[in-house]
């Protein structure tokens, strides 16, 4: 072998590999590493000079200037800090002057968070981060620890209130052909002792098969039939009439009923077949509840409303001897109970229960656990909003059915 083929062998030995070449190229989180802490200090001396500018304006001169002219004189500075999207900027020179406090448009006193920290830490509460995982999550973004305790949060989410107004009294379209009605007990704080309180929610689908969580009302009372009246005379009061409803579905509570029947005394009623089950379960010896209410089941998974009422009568042959007072708690309400058969048959699973108001309910559960109870009215209002909106923006292009109108027409 030449010299020169040996050369070449040996420089050929040296070229790197792609991968090896590719480990020079810095990762996404070296070079925001490296790039942060300038991008902060170039913000910090932004803001510093935008203060020291509003200060020889207010003044009339500037720093070392000699004029007659002036209003004041400076008196030295203090330091503050700032949670930007950038990150913690710290030790941001802030400067005074002799005769009383000067209002900065900069960055006005007690201001510890920019605007676009404050938007973030509101998105992040409406989209069900909790309040004490925010300053989590802000860290991750910046960078470090955004110093967000969650009575900040709390302070960030009251600017929620005009919006939580507005929704309680948007107008609302008659153009809702099913409404599913429910409500919750939650512990609310008031200055004296805790108490429950029951928030009341209607959730609708509409002739396009678009749905929503229409409204809900921290009611005072618990779910009593005045309460649900002025529930739904409030829905009906701002447009939501009912003439093309065509079912409520509700669970037992008799003042829902009654207020029903005074507001939307045309409308047909879904009797919610969870609820009524564990109505049943509830007058059954434990030994049989299993194989009596499975039995049960069998009458409303029946594909006809003839079927249904077989299955019922076959299972009221079995168990009535037995247990009358379970029975008797479906015979009472059978005919409320089977409704739904008279709907399209792919909406029927929708509309035999008040399971989807259920799901929301186990999410305000989750949210609201951490609390032990809520510290005023607003305060609920709020958190309900959050997890109400949250789910009618992931529903609001995503209607039930791509053919809705044309199921419900045929029937």
């Amino acid at each position: 072998m030449s010299i020169l083929a040996e050369e070449l062998k040996r420089v050929k030995g040296l070229e790197r590999t792609e991968w090896e070449k590719w480990a020079d190229v810095r990762v996404e989180e070296d070079f925001l590493g490296d790039i942060r802490p300038r991008v902060m200090e170039m913000v910090r001396r932004i803001l510093e000079s935008g203060m020291e500018i509003e200060v020889n304006d207010l003044i009339g001169s500037r720093r070392w200037e000699h004029n007659y002219t002036r209003s004041t004189y400076r008196n030295g500075s203090y330091v503050r800090n700032l949670l930007t999207s950038y990150g913690y900027i710290q030790n941001i020179r802030v400067p005074r002057v002799r005769d009383g406090e000067i209002k900065l448009k900069v960055l006005p006193r007690y201001k510890r968070r920019s605007a676009e920290v404050d938007e973030q830490v509101l998105k992040m509460f409406l989209a069900g981060v909790s309040t004490r995982r925010v300053d989590e999550v802000i860290g991750a973004l910046i960078g470090g620890t955004g110093n967000i305790s969650a009575s900040t949060v709390s302070k960030i989410a009251k600017r929620l209130d005009r919006y939580v107004a507005r929704y309680h009294n948007r107008y609302l379209d008659d153009d809702y052909l099913y409404l599913i009605l429910d409500g919750v007990y939650l512990n609310i704080k008031s200055p004296i002792h805790k108490r429950r309180r029951v928030v009341l929610v209607c959730y609708g689908i509409k002739k396009d098969g678009k749905r929503e969580l229409i409204d809900f009302e921290l009611a005072v009372g618990g779910e009593s039939e005045n309460a649900w009246v002025k529930f739904l005379n409030g829905l009906y009061h701002r447009g939501l009439k009912g003439e093309h409803l065509r079912l409520a579905t509700i669970d037992g509570n008799k003042g829902l009923r009654n207020a029903l029947d005074y507001v939307y005394p045309n409308v047909k009623v879904q009797r919610c077949w969870a609820h009524k089950l564990r109505n049943v379960s509830n007058r059954l010896p434990k030994r049989s509840r299993d194989i009596c209410v499975n039995e049960a089941r069998h009458i409303y998974q029946q594909e006809t409303y003839d079927d249904a009422v077989y299955a019922f009568r076959k299972w009221f042959s079995a168990w009535e001897p037995i247990y009358p007072e379970a029975v008797k708690s479906i015979e009472d309400d059978l005919e409320e109970l089977l409704n739904f058969y008279e709907q399209p048959l792919a909406l029927r699973i929708k509309l035999r229960t008040t399971n989807i108001i259920e799901r929301v309910f186990r999410e305000v559960r989750r949210r609201t656990r951490p609390m032990s109870c809520f510290n005023n009215r607003a305060s609920v209002e709020r958190i309900i909003f959050a997890i109400l909106t949250r789910q009618n923006n992931l529903w609001k292009d995503n209607p039930l059915f791509t053919n809705f109108s044309q199921l419900t027409q045929n029937t």
